[in-house]
Order: structure tokens, then sequence, then C-alpha cells
């Protein structure tokens, strides 16, 4: 094994092999073409720094093995598909490759003056100088500066023949720039790259993918503030703090920050990809099979998914998405084709908020948890499709409609398909299984809207009568449908004159305290108001008139209002809960105009919100 030269330098800490080369070489009074001849070797493929290619240096330069890992790893060295083996991680070659050499003038000064001697015999160049992230010396506080390009890549590893021309300067402080404080990125980077020291969440990514994220991150969060990101050499670093300040902190801070990008692109035709910008573009895109990022990546999909409407078989930064998670109002309309005043719909159905200002692509729902209901919507028909598949004439539907018998699905404004066409067909079905035959001109029978109109009888409650037996139900022969449903004359007579007498009228005052409204003054007003019936009656002591309120009446004002008191028991639930779930959906009293009816609700908000 040939001997060590006796004119030899010993790395200092972070030095490449190339640096270390062009000391040796100066150091003997050659340059490093020369050196690497004469001591066996070649300079030209000296690039590749692997065991053969760097040999003769080691040997020339009496290296132990401590001192050759130091070099191998502070330098990197390929390891095929354009990555880099550095620091014991793997990196992307461009990242710790470049042709643009920085370095702190400081540190190249400090050597030439401890040494002294030539200049190119002690200036060493450091690794850290090489990753692109790192840009500030931590020992001097100093801006690492540009010091020279490499134009032909076989003269990269030429460092004496590049860093002679500016050497004079740097001895001369002619190159030193105002020192700046280290930020929290730059001392975590530094100590990274040191010993792989890391406390933070950081430390779940590689650390290539860790600064770069950082810096992708800050840049979209600046640009929140309209602050510029790389305008000049401080607007890189002013990103690299601004993301570590959120990625150090863990996966909540980072969903905070990455929602707050979302939120901001709220445009028509926004996508993830203009939210998320370059960062969404190098983690989709540019580092996509890097695993390194898979931490980050996991948590920018999850925001991504829990804010956009995506479809089924889209890939979401590598992961095809099986089925889908939101809808929006767009895309239900375009896929189901439902209705075109959909969001009203929704806003009824308690589904989405009402007055949220966002374009239709971003007022998002559970996809899987609303399946249903979309199902159900998709289907909803107007009368002109009801009425002639439940056989009924027009009054017919109408005064089921009026009576409560055919419940709308939906109470949104404007809308005229807003009923299951499943529970007509349903109602008619029951009805006429119910039925007798009944033959043509038999007497006795008539349809249930004339003996609604001659009794005055809701069609709700002669239904009611006929599923629970009190009154006989016939099938006619000469129409098909609900419209060949009779009943019997003297049955609805007589179901009329029970009713009437058990419809005592109670006085308003009392009725509105038997509901929960505890100032009578509030219930009369309400009724003055014309929003519920009342009727005026003779007290049958005094002679005077008071507002009472018979069956029909309260039945009309149950149909429309309902209250805590009555929900409890007619749903099973203690009203504290109905109180705390009514608050939780935004459903707030009765009152229009800022007008005071005390505790009382729309019914019909009540059932959306409850349903």
């Amino acid at each position: 094994m040939p001997e060590p030269l006796p004119l030899r330098v010993a790395p200092v800490p972070r030095e490449t092999w190339t640096s270390l080369m062009s000391r040796m070489a100066a150091f003997n009074g050659t340059d490093v073409t020369m050196f690497a001849s004469d001591r066996g070797g070649s300079a030209k493929g000296f690039t590749g720094y692997g065991a053969e290619d760097v040999r003769f240096l080691v040997e020339a330069a009496g290296l132990d093995d401590a001192a050759v890992a130091a070099l191998r790893s502070w330098t990197g060295h390929s390891v095929g598909d354009g990555r880099t083996a550095f620091r014991g991680e793997v990196f992307i070659t461009r990242a710790v490759r470049s042709r643009h050499i920085r370095g702190c003038p400081i540190c190249l000064r400090e050597d030439a003056e401890a040494r002294g001697g030539d200049p190119l015999a002690a200036m060493a160049l450091r690794g850290d100088w090489q990753f692109r992230e790192v840009s500030v010396c931590i020992r001097h506080a100093h801006p690492l500066v540009p010091l020279w390009d490499v134009a032909k890549p076989h003269f990269a590893h030429d460092v004496g023949h590049h860093l002679g021309p500016i050497a004079p300067l740097i001895l001369a402080g002619r190159l030193d720039r105002p020192r700046i404080e280290p930020s929290p990125f730059d001392r975590w980077l530094d100590w990274r790259l040191e010993d792989g020291q890391d406390d933070t969440w950081l430390a779940r990514l590689s650390t290539f993918a860790a600064a770069t994220v950082c810096r992708l991150l800050g840049q979209e969060l600046l640009r929140l503030e309209d602050r510029p990101t790389n305008s000049d050499d401080a607007a890189p670093r002013a990103a690299q703090a601004a993301g570590f300040a959120v990625a150090s902190r863990g996966e909540a801070a980072i969903r905070s920050a990455l929602d707050r990008l979302a939120a901001a692109a709220s445009g028509y035709n926004d996508t993830a990809a203009k939210a998320f910008g370059d960062l969404h573009e190098q983690l989709a895109r540019g580092y996509a099979a890097d695993t390194g990022f898979d931490p980050f990546r996991h948590i920018l999909r999850a925001c991504i998914l829990d804010t956009w409407p995506i479809a089924p078989g889209t890939e979401v930064l590598g992961v095809i998405l099986a089925e889908r998670r939101l809808h929006s109002v767009r895309t239900v309309t375009d896929e189901l084709g439902t209705l075109r005043d959909l969001a009203v719909v929704l806003e009824d159905l308690g589904v989405l908020e009402k007055d949220d200002p966002r374009p239709a692509n971003r007022r998002v729902f559970d996809a899987r948890r609303h399946a249903r209901l979309l199902d159900e919507i998709a289907k909803l028909v107007g009368p002109r499709v009801l009425r002639p598949a439940m056989g009924a004439s027009r009054s017919e539907l109408e005064a089921l409609i009026a009576d409560g018998v055919i419940v709308p699905f939906t109470n949104a404004p404007n809308i005229k398909a807003r009923w299951r066409l499943a529970d007509g067909l349903a109602l008619v079905a029951e009805l006429r299984a119910a039925a007798v035959p009944v033959d043509a001109g038999a007497r006795g029978w008539e349809r249930i809207l004339l003996a609604r109109q001659r009794t005055g009888l809701g069609a709700d409650a002669i239904i009611a009568a006929i599923r629970d037996g009190r009154i006989a139900a016939g099938l006619g022969r000469e129409r098909e449908g609900f419209g060949g449903l009779l009943v019997r004359r003297d049955e609805v007579k007589r179901l009329a004159a029970a009713q009437a007498s058990d419809d005592v009228p109670i006085p308003a005052g009392t009725f509105g305290l038997s509901v929960g409204i505890k100032d009578k003054g509030r219930f009369l007003a309400l009724i003055a108001a014309g929003h519920t019936p009342a009727t005026r009656l003779r007290h049958p002591r005094t002679g005077n008139e008071r507002l009472y309120m018979t069956a029909a009446d309260i039945a009309a004002f149950h149909r429309r209002f309902a209250t805590i008191r009555g929900l409890a028991p007619e749903r099973g639930d203690h009203p504290n809960t109905l109180v705390a779930r009514l608050k939780a959906a935004g459903v707030g009293y009765f009152a229009p105009g800022g007008a005071d009816f005390g505790p009382l609700y729309l019914r019909r908000d009540v059932e959306a919100a409850l349903r």
C-alpha cells in the first residue's frame, strides 16, 4: 500500500471529497489533474465518489476509516435513479448537486487565517452548503453567498480552479454580507444534518422531505398574506420559517393551516391544485414516488377529501378514491339529474346550512350518510305526476294535501316536485286493500271528497276512521285508484256527529298555556296576527264574546306549529335533549319581523331538523 504523502492536510468537519483533493493538490504545489495522475488516480473519475474513485486520495492523505466515512457522508454518492445518498438518507440528486456553488466567506477566511500559507490549501468547502434548503451559516450567522457557477460538469471537482480568483476577495471581506439571525428552521435543519436530532413532528419525514415541506407550505401560507415568496434571498427563508412554525407543531397545526388554504380557495372553479399551489403539485407529481413525504401527504389528502366533492375513481395524491365521500349541490345535480333548486331543498331538509355564500361546488355534505335521502329527492314528483298515479282528481289530491294525509317530503319554497310517489301509491294500496267491492249504482255510498264537503270532516279524519275500522270503505267499479274509493253516508254522518260532540271549545289563552306558552297575551297576539285560527264564541254565563280553540282550530295549530311541551311526549325525548338538538340545527323560535310569540317553532323546521 502506498505511503501517505509527507505534505498532506487533514479534513475539517463537514468537508467534501472534492474540497480535500483540491487542498491536497494546492499543498503539494500542483493542480487536481496532475495530483490525481501522479497518485495513479483520475480527477475525472473522482466525481463518482466510490471506493475505487477515492482510494488514491485516501492513501495520499493517510485517512482512517472514520475520516473516510465522514467525507463520504458529507459529500454524498449516487445510488441511481436521480438519487444521492447524503448523511445516511436518500435525497433527490438535484437538491444536493448544483452548478451554483455557495459558501460562507467567513468560514473560508478563518480557514486561511488559521493555517497560513497558500489559502487554497486551507479553504475547505462544507457538505451542508450543498443542500439547497441550507441558506445560512449557523456558526457565523452569515448568509451563504454565491461563490461560482460550474459551467462544465467535469470541472466541478476542481475547487482550486474556481476558488483561486475569488480568494483575495474572500480574504479582503469583499464577499461578506450583513449578518442575519438564524431562524428556528435554520437551527433545526443544522441539527438534523449534524446528527439526525429532531424532537419535532417532522422526525416522521426524511430530512429532504421535511425541509422541502416547510418551504412549500410556508410559500402557500405567505401567499395568503400577500407576501412575496421568491423575489429576493430573504423570501425563501421567510417561507421556510413560516412552514416550520406550523409543521413542527404536528398534525393538528398542519391540518388547521391546510384548512385555511382550502377555505381561501372558495371560487366556483377553485380546485385543490389551486388551493395548495406548488405544495400540491410537488406532492402529486414532482415527489409522487418519494415515500419520505408520505406522513404529510396523508394529512393533505385527508384535507382534500374532507373539502372537495371528489368523484370515485379519481386519484388523490397517489390513492384512487374507491367511493365518494362528499357530494356538493353541483355534483348531485350533475350525477343524479335532480331538482334545479336542489340547494333550497337541501337547506329545508337540514342537509345544508342556510345563507351559505359559497358556490354550489363548495357546499358539500356527507355522501354516504345522505345517500338514501338523495335517492328520495331524485324520485320526488309534483301534482301532475302524483295525481294520475294515485287515480285521484285534482280536487281530491288538493284535499289530501290540505288535510295532511299526503305530506310533502320538503316544504322548500317554489319547489313543485315535493312529494314521494311511493307515499301516494301506498295510501291507495292500503285503502283499496281494506275496501269491499260495491256494485255500480249501489245506494248509500259516496266518494271521500263528497263526504268531506258534505260533513266538514277532514279527509284525515275519514281515512283514520277507515284504518281503525270505525267506518267501512267500498271499492267502486267505475274508477281506478283513489277516485274509486267510497264510504257510507250514514257512517260518515255518525262520525261527524260524534266528533262534534267531543269538540268542546277551549279558551284560547288556556290552550296557549297547555302547550307551553306561559303568557296568554303572546298566544292571543299570535291569533290576532293571523298565524293560527281561533273561533269567537259567547261565554255561556257572561254572554261576552271570547276567542276559543275548537278541535279544528287545535288541529290547524298543531299542523303548523310545535312546542317543546308537545314534542317531548310525541317523540319520547327529554325536553332538554330536544332543545339542544334544535339549537344545534339552528332552529329558532317563530318570530316573524321580530315579534315575540314565546317558545314556538314552525313544525316543518322541527321535523326537518329531527328527521
